[in-house]
């Protein structure tokens, strides 16, 4: 599900992220200097809140989401998976935060009766594509903890017995 493109893309988007905060707050921090030096109070207070304010910002809303996202592609490539093999049974239609990153919730059924006890919860990356899954899909998923790193779809949904 993750290659190699998949983390260097979510590498620059970070470091894009970094200089997108870092670079308008280089001269607003050179206003403040400035605005010391020669003590105009007002300007070192209102530029001093602008830079805190940007940093802040963009910090939380652009820079904390992009490196989340950067760890979970290189703990879906790197860390220790867990194999699963079962039904699918449904796929939530909202999208769920879990970590800083968005996801699709899941439940794969891995019993051997289809009892919902034996339902397991997933998330998968609401940034992929949704897979094509039907209920009663089989399923193969490689996850870490709760995440997606990887599936293979076994086989279709399989057709109930007609009632005698």
């Amino acid at each position: 599900m993750y290659d190699k493109n998949d983390l260097s893309k979510a590498r620059r988007s970070a470091r894009n992220a970094l200089l997108l905060m870092l670079l308008p707050a280089i001269p607003l921090l050179g206003g403040v200097v400035w605005s010391f030096i020669v003590r105009i109070k007002w300007l070192t207070m209102l530029l001093s809140m602008l830079t805190g304010c940007w940093i802040v910002f963009i910090y939380h809303m652009v820079l904390v989401p992009r490196r989340a996202y950067l760890e979970h592609i290189e703990s879906a490539m790197g860390r220790s998976q867990k194999e699963f093999e079962g039904r699918y049974t449904r796929m939530e239609e909202t999208p769920v935060e879990r970590n800083n990153v968005m996801y699709y919730a899941f439940y794969l059924n891995v019993g051997e009766k289809q009892d919902p006890e034996d339902d397991r919860l997933f998330y998968y990356d609401a940034l992929k594509p949704l897979p094509g899954w039907k209920a009663g899909d089989r399923l193969h998923i490689s996850s870490y903890d709760k995440f997606v790193s990887s599936y293979q779809k076994l086989s279709g949904a399989e057709q109930a017995a007609p009632a005698v």
